[in-house]
């Protein structure tokens, strides 16, 4: 399932305790369990308590995510949808569905990938088919000169972005103009007073909905961090005049699934030359946690990256939890992975500037650190897409006087500054590859008040790497990535799955997250 890992304000405090709390005791039973390959069956569902005294067994070597052969031992006629990973785009996915009595759900071709549904305990046969890479649950997925002298939010300010829009010099001089951001999220409300100009996009690839519309309002939120452009200029975004395009992939109560999220990843690669789409914001993130080798979602987004295309995502809300960023596409080591930063509302005050307490950091499971960055995403106020929104109903305390705009809080907020950040970049030097970007955005951050020596997450400062972007000097402008190994789930002379000892040994199996969607608010003002 997909978490929508950034954001406090809708989904308040007090509702992720519950949800913590309903699913703790499932926790503590799960981790004791899967810390050994050799399981009692006294799992967190209900169908564990019929295995009595048998024992589960998780093999490693099998290309079948742990979850998955849990399930298949525990409750083995349940029937699920998984994400299969072919080994080459030739293979017919339906000869791999027939062999194991699956149906075939949906096909993402940019990934060789395919959605099945199918009884759990057959998912050992489709582990053993030649042709498939790896089996993964489809869990839920967790979303010219400007007047400055109205402006009443501080985070534009604060990463030096109001530097670049009135920079008297026409190299650094951006506003995002030409330059389109794809936001995979709830939905966006294009008639909203933020987006004036009327060149926002929307498109809804859900198979639940039949509109475009933001009925739970996250995407609009984030929507206007990057572009939002108000009449008044009491609310402008990083980059307001970029276009941005709204893809939906949940419903309008934030339901949806990891091959939504796929879906919209396609559609964004089907159309990044069509849009020129140089950006995507992803506020969330799934809700099982797995390498980023064997990840569906993380071979989209390394996919994306590889074609031009800069991701960005939320780190999420877990704090310094064992399993904080070990979450796709967070984990993912090509993305660029954004934590919050709590900038005390003061525009150029950095003193006062302090990490969020819920913001996600951490090693993942394959041992890269994350986050890459850190912006401002607390209190960060912006466009709200109605007053009926799930999240206005939620929080009625944090809407603005206008009713229009809200407050909200969390790394979902943090991660648009960066994408806007983005956009201004690829306006002024619109060569810049991925991996070069997010170079200058790291090699040009700015340490904040207590930042540890041990943690290189730096908050973004966008006035230095759009100057070095324009005169990167001598040695030109470095690579962030070079000698990653890209997403492949799989060593192709052994087939054995790459996982770590880190990630089996604090593996648990979360029913809440496995059964339901949810965008990862907090409410910390």
């Amino acid at each position: 399932m997909l978490v929508k890992r950034g954001h406090t304000g809708p989904e308040t405090t007090s509702i992720r305790r519950v949800m913590m709390r309903q699913s703790h005791t499932a926790r503590l039973v799960a981790l004791a369990l899967l810390s050994t390959t050799a399981l009692s069956a006294a799992g967190p569902t209900a169908g564990a308590a019929s295995l009595q005294s048998s024992r589960v067994h998780l093999d490693p070597s099998l290309p079948v995510h742990p979850a998955l052969q849990y399930g298949a031992q525990v409750e083995p006629d349940k029937k699920v949808r998984v994400i299969v990973r072919k080994t080459s785009p030739d293979v017919d996915v339906r000869d791999v569905a027939q062999g194991s009595g699956a149906t075939v759900e949906e096909e993402f071709p940019f990934i060789s990938s395919a959605v099945l549904e199918v009884a759990q305990r057959a998912v050992f046969g489709l582990g053993h088919d030649p042709h498939v890479r790896y089996v993964s649950p489809d869990s839920g997925v967790q979303h010219h000169s400007i007047d400055t002298s109205h402006l009443t939010t501080t985070y534009e300010a604060g990463v030096q972005a109001t530097n670049i829009w009135n920079s008297t010099s026409s190299s650094t001089q951006a506003t995002g103009n030409g330059i389109t951001v794809a936001v995979v999220d709830t939905g966006l409300d294009t008639s909203h007073p933020d987006f004036p100009a009327g060149k926002e996009l929307a498109v809804n690839l859900t198979n639940t909905s039949t509109t475009t519309a933001d009925g739970h309002g996250h995407g609009t939120h984030v929507a206007g961090i990057i572009a939002a452009r108000n009449p008044s200029g009491q609310y402008l975004g990083v980059a307001p005049d970029a276009r941005v395009i709204g893809v939906k992939i949940s419903d309008d109560s934030g339901n949806a699934h990891e091959s939504d999220m796929l879906r919209g990843l396609q559609w964004v690669y089907d159309n990044r030359a069509t849009y020129n789409i140089r950006a995507v914001n992803i506020s969330s993130a799934v809700g099982t946690a797995e390498s980023y080798k064997t990840s569906a979602v993380d071979a989209a987004v390394e996919q994306l990256w590889l074609n031009g295309i800069t991701v960005v995502v939320a780190a999420g809300n877990r704090g310094t939890a064992a399993d904080a960023v070990s979450y796709a596409p967070a984990n993912d080591p090509y993305v660029i992975t954004v934590g919050c930063l709590d900038d005390n509302v003061t525009a150029t005050t950095y003193t006062d500037d302090s990490l969020c307490t819920f913001s996600s950091r951490g090693t993942t499971q394959d041992g890269y650190a994350k986050p890459d960055l850190v912006a401002p995403g607390r209190k960060i106020v912006s466009s709200l897409a109605s007053t009926s929104a799930v999240l206005a109903q939620q929080l009625p305390s944090h809407m603005s006087a206008d009713g229009v705009h809200m407050r909200l809080s969390g790394t979902s907020m943090a991660a648009p500054v960066v994408t806007g950040t983005v956009a201004l970049l690829l306006q002024r030097v619109p060569s810049l590859t991925p991996n070069q970007i997010k170079w200058l955005l790291q090699s040009n951050s700015r340490l904040y008040p207590g930042q540890s020596s041990r943690d290189p997450a730096g908050e973004v400062n966008a006035w230095p790497a759009m100057s070095t972007a324009v005169n990167p000097g001598p040695k030109g402008i470095l690579s962030a990535n070079s000698g990653l190994v890209p997403n492949n789930g799989i060593n192709p002379t052994t087939k054995t799955v790459q996982w770590g000892t880190y990630y089996w040994d604090t593996y648990h199996w979360d029913t809440y997250y496995w059964d339901t969607y949810h965008w990862d608010v907090t409410s910390y003002d």
